[in-house]
């Protein structure tokens, strides 16, 4: 709940289109409302757009449709009879839920995920809650809530099939869910290729003697999966082959000749300081304070790393633990190498590209703060509070500016945007207290 304040508080903070490509998503929804494919090289089409420069192209025009197609009949009637700024901030409200079943979601899928640890699901909910670009793209319309969403479906499933088996439910589920995924973003690819073939390895390693063809069952699954995932949305990658050349459907040449956009390799860009300062500030408001997000992500996180350790040399973990840990792992790894190779070839190192591996950071990091279960909710609150000393701050300045000099296009309610703000951190501080009783009683119990 204390997310849903914050982010709606967010979407009433930031004007309307104060996002940089907010617009881009909300036409996209109002030109399939309207029966057309958006086009790159023609821009928004949507009232209130603004003016037509040489920069203002369709920059979302590659991405698939079913975001958009969530979000139509919002944007195209409302955009109609009262406006764009109505339908703005109607879809902001359905991508405010949105985030929030995303987060909610990941707080299940670490439950699932490691079932024994009480306290990792409601801390690594309350991580993923103050991720600063999960409240970002909540606050906006943007496509990377459905997307995140969608990769904490899959993960959580995943792990089902690796700590309980198959089942006929599951398998239909993971279906559905692979071809959401695909048709939301091509970048879930990485995670729904990892997830198969951890569910195709399992298979072949527990499935002898489970049906009637044993092993291969997973394998016969997964390919047929693969089947409806091309049927459902191959169609659109191909058609960004057909008008761009690539399956991506980016415009490199277009971004280089009007940015200046450069091309390095992937290791030149992996040892630059910068690149992490920029692509790990996910729980600060910009990136400036880079070095600061990656504090609040490493320390955490280093100490959740290192309670593994010491767990697996003490033989505290099962196998299945391990299995659970090495697929977050190699999901994470995936992708930030398909982050920074997008990134070595011209494109932006925005930290909202890497919530895909958010379920794997929270998980990473909730270790570490509940390592010490009578301590879990003290390191909480002190981590809350030193993510609240800035974000609280820049909060503060954006309201002060909207309320001395509103954006000359759409109009801010700075006021009310900080009522639900202070609201939302009241809620947090109660869910760490919660944790800290939490832990107490667990402590107390295996006493």
């Amino acid at each position: 709940m204390g997310f849903v304040l914050c982010a709606a508080g967010r979407a009433l903070l930031i004007p309307l289109f104060g996002s940089v490509d907010e617009v881009n998503h909300l036409d996209y929804a109002f030109q399939l409302w309207h029966g057309q494919w958006p086009d790159f090289f023609e821009g928004p089409v949507i009232p209130g757009s603004g003016p037509k420069t040489p920069l203002s192209v369709q920059a979302v025009s590659q991405h698939p449709p079913l975001f958009y197609l969530i979000m139509a009949p919002l944007a195209g009637p409302l955009t109609d009879s009262y406006g764009v700024l109505i339908a703005g901030l109607a879809a902001r409200a359905v991508n405010v839920l949105l985030g929030a079943t995303a987060v909610a979601t990941i707080g299940y899928a670490a439950r699932v995920a490691f079932p024994k640890n009480q306290l990792l699901a409601p801390v690594a909910t309350l991580i993923a809650a103050l991720c600063c670009s999960m409240l970002g793209v909540s606050g906006a319309v943007y496509n990377d809530t459905l997307a995140t969403l969608l990769m904490a479906v899959c993960m959580a499933l995943t792990f089902q099939f690796i700590r309980l088996g198959p089942s006929r439910c599951r398998w239909i589920l993971l279906a559905m869910v692979c071809c959401a995924a695909l048709l939301t973003r091509l970048s879930l690819m990485v995670v729904v290729a990892v997830c198969m073939a951890a569910i195709v390895a399992e298979g072949f390693a527990r499935g002898a003697g489970r049906d009637r063809w044993g092993r291969w069952t997973s394998m016969v699954n997964a390919v047929a999966i693969g089947l409806l995932v091309a049927l459902s949305s191959g169609w659109f990658y191909l058609r960004n082959v057909r008008l761009t050349g690539t399956i991506t459907g980016g415009h490199p040449d277009w971004a280089a000749e009007h940015f200046n956009t450069v091309s390095v390799s992937v290791g030149e860009l992996a040892t630059r300081a910068e690149t992490w300062h920029r692509l790990l500030s996910l729980f600060v408001p910009v990136p400036a304070l880079g070095r600061i997000g990656l504090l609040l992500i490493l320390v955490p996180a280093a100490c959740g790393l290192g309670a593994g350790i010491v767990a697996i040399a003490r033989k505290r973990v099962q196998r299945v633990d391990l299995a659970v840990a090495g697929l977050l792992g190699v999901e994470a790894v995936l992708i930030v190498a398909m982050q920074l190779k997008y990134s070595a070839g011209g494109g932006g190192l925005h930290p909202r590209y890497l919530l895909p591996a958010l379920l794997t950071l929270a998980v990473v990091m909730a270790a570490g703060l509940t390592c010490s279960r009578r301590l879990a909710g003290v390191a909480t609150g002190v981590w809350l509070v030193a993510w609240a000393m800035f974000f609280v701050r820049w909060w503060w300045q954006q309201a002060q500016q909207f309320s001395a000099n509103p954006d000359g296009g759409f109009p801010a309610w700075p006021t009310p945007a900080t009522v639900l703000l202070c609201a939302g951190c009241v809620l947090w501080l109660l869910a760490v207290v919660r944790i800290g009783r939490l832990g107490v009683s667990r402590r107390r119990t295996a006493i």
